[in-house]
């Protein structure tokens, strides 16, 4: 294999980048994913808010195993942390294939979320480490956005398959994401482990998150303000993902039409996080940011109040949103925490989105299941719209005169 792959006689950077991204794009290809709650209806017979509590379960997951995934990739090893991350996730999709009821659905979404949390930050370790030993760190944030771009597109291609997979059998979108996912568990095995330092995590992230909200909201409430936006807005479009697909059947559209729309979501997202840069320096964070409210606020309130065809680009928009919003929300925090909190302050806002969802996501499918999806859509856009205001209101208000990007 590594000879097919030519990358036995490449140095340790050259190799595992290569590795990297094939392994990256492997875990992205979710083939089912446009078609997921579909599949959990038709196969397994769960409703929308069976689904949500079912995706709060996996959130949950992946808070609790942030310290045990970052100690096993600290103290034992890279890439047989990533390696036993695809394994999971790889059980988890497989499990799937035989879940017939609430809990073994349950037990294939714990047991993929406990996958993503070891391959999340290991991922990024592993690049920035092989990187370092060849003296190459510099490339860092070039390979990292590439790796980051790659995951975008692979699920819009898998999307795409998946959507036309599902009209032939039910069950081949799942066997061929679980099969994907060995692919990369193979990927990771064939990387070097690179030369690094071993250090072992010592607090929870819901202990670094106190900590951040102490700091944020004792004289850097701006800070707060952006924290909490992130957490509103992203919060919210990840619920939007997963809205499609009732609004979809409210539509009576032909099924394989959701790969299409879900496959051109995540590419222009992709394109909006590889592009977005190109307006750095030229529009302030605060006028991006009240764009993106203003955007996800009109996308959910006109597609509860419209049924019509012509509002499914609408509901793309939290899937760019999420290409294209999460560096302007990293640069925004990048230019207001030193080196020692950077880090941590970006760890937070990340997990805040999960930590938000527990509750809010089976709420919205409670909602969805008794009032209908545009009665969702409709609480969702006045969430998003307060929610978003107060902690928009809150970063402008605190933001530092002396900053050129408010």
């Amino acid at each position: 294999m590594e000879k097919l792959l030519h990358i036995k006689y490449m140095s340790v950077s050259e190799r595992n980048t290569r590795l990297i991204l094939m392994m990256q794009s492997c875990q992205s290809a979710i083939f089912f994913l446009p078609v997921l709650i579909l599949y959990y209806q038709a196969e397994i017979g769960l409703t929308f808010k069976d689904f949500m509590i079912i995706e709060a379960i996996f959130c949950a997951t992946i808070i609790l195993m942030e310290i045990p995934s970052g100690w096993l990739s600290d103290l034992w090893s890279r890439k047989r942390t990533l390696a036993a991350g695809l394994f999971f996730t790889a059980s988890g999709f497989s499990w799937l294939l035989l879940a017939d009821n609430f809990g073994e659905a349950a037990f294939a979404e714990i047991l993929t979320g406990i996958g993503v949390s070891l391959i999340s930050g290991t991922n990024s370790a592993m690049l920035y480490d092989s990187l370092l030993q060849d003296g190459r760190e510099q490339d860092y944030r070039k390979l990292e956005g590439l790796r980051h771009g790659s995951s975008l597109y692979a699920l819009a291609f898998a999307s795409l398959t998946g959507g036309l997979l599902y009209q032939i059998d039910h069950h081949l979108p799942v066997m061929l994401t679980a099969v994907s996912q060995i692919l990369g568990m193979f990927c990771a095995l064939l990387m070097v482990e690179p030369v690094r330092e071993y250090k072992e995590a010592e607090k929870h992230p819901i202990a670094d998150m106190l900590a951040t909200m102490k700091f944020a909201l004792h004289g850097h409430k701006e800070i707060a303000g952006i924290i909490f936006f992130a957490m509103v807005i992203f919060t919210s479009t990840k619920i939007m993902l997963w809205v499609q697909q009732p609004y979809y059947q409210l539509l009576h559209l032909p099924e394989i039409w959701y790969g299409v729309f879900t496959a051109t979501g995540f590419l222009l997202g992709g394109l909006g996080g590889h592009l977005g840069h190109l307006l750095d320096g030229h529009v302030r964070n605060r006028t991006m940011f009240l764009f993106m409210l203003v955007a996800v606020v009109s996308a959910c309130l006109i597609a509860g109040t419209v049924k019509s065809l012509g509002v499914v680009p609408l509901l793309l928009i939290g899937s760019v949103m999420w290409g294209f919003g999460w560096p302007r929300v990293q640069s925004a925090i990048n230019i207001r925490v030193s080196s020692e909190r950077r880090a941590t302050i970006l760890s937070t806002a990340s997990l805040m989105i999960s930590l938000a969802f527990i509750p809010i996501g089976p709420v919205m499918g409670w909602m969805t299941d008794i009032w209908g999806i545009q009665s969702g859509l409709l609480v969702l856009g006045l969430f998003i719209l307060a929610g978003g205001s107060c902690s928009l209101g809150l970063f402008v208000f605190n933001a530092r005169r002396k900053e050129v990007l408010v």
